[in-house]
């Protein structure tokens, strides 16, 4: 399936091997996937150049060594001599004697072509080794043309050296790929890159927010290549993660940015296209949030939901996330009805525009009314609930069911961590607007809007309190016309939301192909 040769295949046996003496809960732990052949041979290929002379190259978090071996590789092909030095950054020892052969396969290999390798393989942790420690003290300065690295993925403690290491990239639960990202970023030298293969969810929410601003107020896009499959990278590892490969630029003027997208790891079947910089990363509210369309549709989707002026926060709406969170209430759930419960609604329960109460599933349906159960229960009022997550491959991210008041048995409901309810603050949402928001929410549009701008599955309250919506006028028509009719079927509500946006009927015809 790709021409990957001598090197990177070297390198790719040496992953099996270190792979079949180790457990896969074992490298998980370690945050540790190995990079497939295709893939390292597409990133070191993203270099826009490779200077000549002496080369300086950082390779964090280097596992047995495939992407350098891929550098090396790339380097085999070019006529004049180069003297590559190359640090490689692992934590895991059980790494290093694979790592080491890769890399003396590779000096083997670049000194018969006439080009000189020097390797340094630093064994200890990348972050803490880079970082500046205190006010006084500074950590190693830029030194790097080049670098290209798959990181670790696993969320930190905020309470951890590397998490208060990295403070001034922090917020909320960080994960330790995004310390790579920035350390490596200040270890370039201007006007260097580095490609990065990572997953995408720091291309948006509040998370990974202050992180993005720093990142992005210091490096300049040149190059993103996305996945259309989250399953087919990583297949071996069961890595659901939807990824992104990155070429970056440290400084540098922003222009426009290349946009490639394949489904999986051949990388041969590219669609490829170029996009203004301030389209691809926008910065309007201060976020740094990263879109990624892959498809004039896309561009065309993005820009009509752009239009709208206002956004959901400023509509008068809030959202707020179930507040029972099932293993830690675990002594007020209950299987059966009684006088002393109220219902406790899951995702399970909620369909487009309904929520189905009870439904069971194993799940318990109710929750008890007690003094100490109190935090956890809402106004039994009616509401919008948006399922939080949607299955791997799930055809919508978004799903909106409307709750009633007498659905509930109770004056009391609980709603369960992984839901989202939509509510006026002090007040009770009409029918009319609860079905437009929720026709809006189930729409096409949205989801293909969401879909581009979020490459979580999960739907953060934070996202939905930024995202653009029709006005209060708008959003009242389109529940006027979805309650007038009893065919509430994708299409039927895709077509009702178009007019009410004056969307083209082409675009419209389009999303309701995609909605079937």
């Amino acid at each position: 399936m790709d021409d990957t040769s001598g090197l990177v295949q070297f390198a790719a046996d040496q992953q099996r091997r270190f792979d079949s003496a180790t457990a896969p809960r074992e490298r998980k732990k370690e945050g540790h996937f190995g990079t497939p052949a295709p893939i390292a041979n597409y990133m070191a290929g993203m270099f826009t150049d490779i200077p000549r002379g002496k080369v300086r190259i950082l390779d964090p978090g280097a596992g047995v060594g495939t992407l350098s071996a891929a550098v090396c590789e790339r380097v085999l092909g070019v006529k004049s001599s180069l003297h590559l030095e190359i640090e490689l950054w692992e934590a895991n020892p059980g790494l290093v004697p694979f790592l080491r052969r890769t890399m003396d396969c590779c000096r083997t290999a670049l000194t018969a072509a006439g080009h000189k390798l020097d390797y340094t393989v630093c064994l200890g942790d990348f972050i803490l080794a880079n970082t500046r420690k205190t006010m006084f003290e500074d950590g190693p300065g830029p030194s790097f043309h080049l670098s290209i690295l798959n990181p670790p993925y696993y969320k930190v403690r905020k309470e951890s050296p590397q998490a208060k290491a990295m403070a001034h990239v922090v917020h909320g639960q960080p994960n330790i790929y995004a310390f790579f990202l920035a350390v490596t970023a200040d270890l370039l030298l201007p006007g260097g890159q580095l490609v990065a293969i990572t997953p995408r969810s720091y291309f948006n929410g509040q998370y990974f927010r202050r992180f993005r601003k720093w990142f992005f107020d210091r490096m300049t896009a040149r190059h993103i290549h996305v996945f259309e499959s989250r399953t087919e990278l990583f297949t071996d590892d069961g890595v659901l993660q939807e990824n992104v490969i990155l070429l970056a630029e440290k400084g540098g003027e922003p222009k426009e940015v290349t946009l490639t997208a394949s489904r999986g790891r051949d990388v041969r079947a590219v669609n490829r296209s170029t996009v203004p910089y301030d389209r691809m990363i926008d910065d309007s509210n201060g976020d740094h949030v990263v879109r990624v369309t892959t498809s004039i549709f896309e561009h065309e989707v993005v820009a009509a939901l752009d239009a709208f002026p206002r956004r959901f926060r400023d509509l008068g709406f809030e959202i707020s996330t179930g507040p029972v969170v099932s293993f830690r209430s675990t002594e007020y759930l209950q299987h059966e009805r009684s006088k002393d419960t109220a219902p406790l609604l899951w995702m399970h329960n909620v369909r487009p525009f309904v929520t189905r109460f009870p439904l069971g599933n194993g799940k318990p349906g109710h929750i008890l009314l007690e003094a100490g159960s109190k935090r956890l229960l809402v106004p039994a009022k009616r509401y919008v609930l948006l399922k939080r997550f949607s299955a791997k491959e799930e055809k919508r991210r978004l799903v909106a069911g409307i709750m009633e008041p007498t659905d509930s048995y109770s004056e009391w409901v609980g709603l369960e961590n992984h839901l989202n309810y939509v509510y006026r603050p002090g007040a009770e949402l009409d029918r009319v607007e609860a079905v437009g928001l929720a026709a809006y929410f189930n729409s096409a549009l949205v989801d293909r809007y969401f879909r581009a701008i979020s490459g979580n599955t999960q739907v953060n309250a934070t996202e939905v309190r930024t995202m653009p919506v029709p006005d209060e006028r708008l959003l009242a028509w389109i529940g006027q016309e979805v309650e007038r009719t009893e065919d509430r079927s994708p299409r039927t509500v895709e077509r009702i939301v178009g007019r009410a946006l004056r969307l083209p009927e082409r675009l419209v015809e389009e999303l309701c192909e995609g909605s079937q």
